[in-house]
C-alpha cells in the first residue's frame, strides 16, 4: 500500500471536476515537498477504495472517482 496517492473526482458543490491530487496517509510532509504540494492529509489507500464505492456519501466535500499510487 502507498502512503501517497494521485487522485481525480469532482466537488460536490458544483460538480467541478480536479484530477491528479496528491493524498496523504499520514498527517507529514514528505522529505522534499511542502505543506502545498498535499490536497489533503490523512486517508489511506484503503479509504480511497471506501470512498469510491461510498460516492457522495464519503463525508468529504468532494468525490474520488479514481486514484493511482504516486511515484517519485
Amino acid at each position: 500500500m502507498s502512503e501517497l496517492n494521485l487522485i481525480s473526482g469532482y466537488w460536490k458543490d458544483d460538480k467541478s471536476e480536479f484530477g491528479n491530487y496528491l493524498v496523504n496517509e499520514y498527517n507529514d510532509v514528505p522529505k522534499g515537498m511542502v505543506d502545498d504540494d498535499i490536497f489533503y492529509f490523512g486517508i489511506s489507500e484503503s479509504d480511497i477504495k471506501k470512498a469510491i464505492r461510498s460516492g457522495e456519501y464519503a463525508g468529504f466535500d468532494f468525490v474520488i472517482t479514481s486514484y493511482k499510487p504516486f511515484k517519485k
